[in-house]
């Protein structure tokens, strides 16, 4: 029943808020929960819906295109208020997607705006050599065990990009996020470190311990089934395992090619070598106890409350593969990196070292940092929502009313787009502009440190709302035009223009909309010329773009010093 309230409650205010059906009021909530992002963003950027309805969307009721320097991930959703799950259902979204992703549209099915402009964009990012990783959703409003399993599946086994979401997930889901801002509650572990098999003293040594000044450190082996138990007693503790996974790392918590590696070396015929062919785990733990001497042939060293810094992807295949089959992590073991440390900097410092393969969350790191208080104070007394960390779209307040609310990444990406003159950084590298305002936080060297050392008199919190108006402003026109094929990709040079126009946004807009055709007819015609192939995507991720629409409208560089 509380299920049942809780996401209809939701449902009701989404169809208020955006004059929608109750059908895409659920894709509207499905979306926002799986990305976490917010409704305003999803509605606007992400769903395919077009005018309140969602004609010619390709059979796609959402895409988002997850583009960084570096990779790429393209979700496609497909939604269902229904309770039903057949075998035609999930075919029609396979081949839907294959038609129009895969295949380039050969069929010419006919194609809203919205959809239209992802295909392009997924078709620009293709052609200059990247690989995106694609990840289709399924979520339907009924219940997979009271379908047809068989079905089911069949299309995740034929499928290994699919993942298929019931109403049960998606509370479930919801429920995560919110449970995120809980305090976890004290967890109080013994690893039990395996002795050495080679030395045959009275005595095998197990633990190489050292400290340097306030850090402890130990490395020993652990067997895998121990690594279980542990996750075992944070979800006894704290009724969900993610809570022993630092905050820095838990948005990575999903499979991808690495995950398969490891599952099949766990899978194999010389598991036991699994110490040589894995990085092994890094955790630090706010008080840990060790013995002076084996202890009934035992090296049990006591921790409190340990957190999974590095080894997320080799920990979750591990309990996976426990819950289903634990007779297979027989005679498996783990390294251990186990370090005691309250300093929250040295904590950053060994996540980020440790780190090399995964990406490090950088909105989770600066949501604790000081000014993110004085952002959300002037953003909420402008009545937004300014979403920090995950699970803020359903614990925020305004959020929870379907106030107006935006994700900081967004407000980031905008600042850099205009306060810091820089649109093509702000369409190219979400992660490292998050990077580098996490380092001007915390680093006095920094460019950047005045403005994002947390004094409550830093002059950041006006240009953040300033470069959020200008995005919201910019997002709404685009919305309203997005048959103009130009405007599908130029949000940021277009906030860029406005901010360098420093006028009304109204008297700004058309100007730099009419500056921005002529540069790119301009630079079609040079392209021609030399027998090059001319891309809305790859032109504004340039910093020519830039650099000819200041010589178009007269524009002066900034200068080095900060606004």
């Amino acid at each position: 029943m509380n299920k049942t309230l809780f996401i209809n409650g939701y449902i009701e205010r989404i169809e208020k808020k955006f004059l929608l059906s109750k059908d895409f009021a659920f894709e509207i909530l499905a979306i926002t929960t799986l990305l976490d992002q917010s409704f305003d963003e999803v509605f606007q950027n992400i769903s395919t819906i077009v005018n309140g309805n969602g004609e010619h969307d390709g059979g796609m009721d959402g895409v988002y295109i997850d583009e960084d320097e570096n990779e790429c991930t393209m979700h496609v959703f497909q939604i269902k208020n229904s309770k039903g799950l057949g075998d035609n259902t999930l075919s029609k979204f396979i081949n839907d997607y294959r038609n129009i992703f895969a295949y380039g549209n050969s069929l010419n099915i006919p194609l809203n705006s919205k959809i239209q402009s992802f295909l392009e964009r997924y078709t620009s990012i293709v052609s200059s050599g990247k690989i995106v990783d694609v990840k289709l959703y399924f979520i339907f409003a009924g219940e997979k065990e009271k379908n047809d399993q068989a079905i089911i599946q069949r299309h995740l086994e034929d499928n290994s990009e699919l993942s298929i979401y019931d109403i049960n997930d998606l509370y479930d889901k919801i429920d995560t996020l919110i449970s995120e801002h809980k305090k976890r509650k004290d967890v109080k572990f013994s690893f039990m470190a395996e002795k050495s098999n080679i030395s045959l003293k009275r005595d095998p040594q197990a633990l190489i311990s050292f400290q340097i000044q306030n850090v402890k450190a130990i490395n020993f082996r652990l067997k895998a089934l121990d690594l279980c138990a542990l996750l075992d007693e944070e979800k006894n503790i704290n009724q969900r395992v993610d809570t022993v996974f630092s905050d820095n790392i838990r948005g990575f918590l999903r499979y991808n090619k690495t995950n398969k590696k490891i599952k099949e070396t766990l899978e194999s015929d010389y598991s036991e070598y699994f110490p040589f062919l894995n990085n092994g785990i890094t955790i630090i733990s706010e008080q840990l106890k060790i013995p002076n001497d084996i202890q009934a042939g035992y090296y049990p060293i006591e921790t409190k409350n340990p957190v999974i810094v590095n080894g997320l992807q080799t920990t979750s295949v591990i309990y996976d593969m426990y819950q289903n089959d634990r007779d297979k992590l027989d005679g498996v073991y783990v390294l251990i990196r186990l370090y005691e440390t309250n300093d929250p900097e040295i904590v950053d410092k060994i996540t980020d070292a440790t780190n090399t393969q995964s990406p490090i969350n950088y909105r989770d790191k600066i949501s604790n940092k000081n000014f993110i208080k004085y952002t959300k104070a002037i953003f909420e007394s402008n009545n937004i929502g300014f979403l920090a960390k995950r699970g803020d779209t359903f614990e925020n307040t305004l959020s929870k009313q379907l106030k107006e609310s935006i994700h900081s990444d967004t407000v980031f990406k905008y600042w850099y787009a205009t306060f810091q003159e820089l649109p093509e950084f702000a369409k190219n590298s979400k992660s490292k502009l998050l990077e580098e305002i996490f380092e001007a936080s915390s680093d006095n060297a920094n460019r950047l440190n005045t403005l994002f050392n947390g004094s409550k008199d830093s002059p950041i919190y006006e240009q953040l709302l300033k470069a959020y108006q200008i995005y919201k402003f910019v997002v709404n026109k685009r919305n309203e035009n997005i048959e103009t094929d130009f405007i599908k990709y130029s949000d940021e040079l277009i906030s860029y223009g406005i901010y360098k126009q420093n006028e009304e946004f109204e008297i700004s807009y058309p100007k730099v909309c009419d500056a921005i055709r002529n540069i790119i007819q301009n630079e079609k015609k040079f392209l021609e010329e030399k027998n090059l192939t001319y891309s809305h995507n790859g032109y504004f991720k340039s910093a020519k773009s830039r650099y000819d629409l200041n010589n178009e409208m007269g524009f002066v560089e900034k200068s080095e010093s900060i606004n």
